[in-house]
């Protein structure tokens, strides 16, 4: 019998016993462990140490989430042929590709767009299998409670690579850091191959994937997408321009990844009991006021006070993609609803670095992303 259904008297205990759930929670917490040592300081390597001016490190990013959108259409084809633990482990070595072009790109001219694309496939492989596992595998009594924890995992996993990647940068150099990485992106692998592979049929068009959603779910997707754009590449731009340091810069993804991991417990008990949508109307506006707050930083002093608030995305998303999950089921679907987000979250990512590019202004940039945070409350 499937390990989803009948569960009367649903537990924390369930969560945790959940055998399809507990490999995936540990292949995220080990794949964000890796990432979390690159991902925070990306964006500066780019900028600040390969020397790429703003607007072309924009287009790198723009390029990464133009080719996210096809790639995602192009995995999900590929996960109903050999599965959905499959692509995400077909998207290590593609990852791992992409860490080493970018440590070729100080030495040799490899075309960016060549890399974003490659980067870009990665993602769209994993996210796929990522998303398509969790909606598969959560149970609907529990399903904030078991995004939340796949939430905190996420979280635990990037609470120490922030740290250890801005000690390697004190110490090494980007190299010695992407390779750290990639030995522990294919660690994260292991617990996927010792849990049944489940498949979906992909008989479907672009076509059929656009009327598995609304436009409501287009715009709070888009939303999403502007507000995550923000976050991992223009934010860390922002800070390290005061921070000046990748020990600094790694101590606030710590931070972050600290306050994250206890608050997306808190989300998911709250996403089940409260409901989902009160939690992300609420969640919508205090991410509003978090933007407009991210304008006043000038000092050291206030990027640390400012990431403790890293609770209110949390309180914003863990609904979202609960409630996400439950769409997905319940269009019986799954597949098709998941490439559907994927296709405007990137599409609010394009929108996002676009306006930096116009305005060259992150000041202006932050206060456009906290106003398009009131489309959440749409889905």
């Amino acid at each position: 019998m499937p390990r989803d259904i009948h569960i009367s008297n649903p537990s924390f205990l369930h969560l945790i016993l959940n055998r399809e759930l507990d490999e995936l929670y540990l292949a995220i917490a080990l794949r964000f462990f890796a990432l979390s040592m690159i991902g925070i300081f990306l964006p500066v390597y780019l900028f600040f140490v390969i020397n790429l001016s703003l607007p072309i490190v924009m287009y790198f990013f723009i390029v990464f989430a133009l080719a996210f959108i096809p790639s995602s259409f192009i995995s999900a084809k590929i996960a109903s042929r050999i599965g959905f633990k499959h692509v995400i482990l077909l998207s290590a070595p593609f990852m791992i590709t992409f860490f080493f072009l970018l440590i070729l790109l100080s030495s040799s001219n490899i075309p960016l767009f060549l890399i974003a694309i490659i980067g870009a496939f990665s993602h769209a492989l994993y996210w796929i299998g990522h998303h398509a596992d969790l909606a598969r595998f959560t149970v609907r009594k529990v399903r904030g409670q078991e995004v939340g924890l796949a939430f905190f995992v996420n979280a635990v996993g990037t609470i120490i690579g922030p740290l250890v990647g801005g000690l390697i940068l004190a110490f090494f150099n980007f190299t010695v850091l992407f390779i750290t990485a990639s030995l522990i992106l294919l660690l994260s692998t292991v617990p996927l191959f010792f849990s049944k592979e489940f498949y979906e049929k992909a008989n479907f068009s672009m076509t059929k994937v656009f009327s598995r959603g609304s436009l409501k779910d287009a715009a709070a997707f888009t939303a999403q997408g502007i507000g995550s754009g923000a976050s991992s590449i223009l934010w860390p731009l922002y800070i390290f321009s005061i921070l000046g340091k990748f020990f600094s810069l790694g101590l606030v993804g710590t931070l972050s990844g600290v306050v994250a991991a206890f608050s997306s417990i808190l989300a998911g008990k709250l996403s089940d009991k409260v409901g989902k949508r009160v939690l992300i109307r609420l969640g919508s506006f205090g991410l509003i006021a978090l933007w407009f707050f991210r304008t006043l930083v000038k000092t050291i002093s206030q990027v640390y006070f400012v990431t403790i608030f890293i609770f209110i995305p949390i309180m914003a998303f863990v609904p979202t993609d609960t409630l996400t999950y439950s769409k997905a089921r319940f269009s019986r679907r799954i597949v098709e609803y998941l490439v559907f987000r994927e296709i405007f979250i990137n599409f609010g990512r394009i929108i996002v670095y676009t306006v930096m590019l116009v305005t060259a202004s992150y000041i202006a940039t932050f206060i456009f992303t906290g106003i398009s945070q009131v489309l959440l409350i749409l889905l």
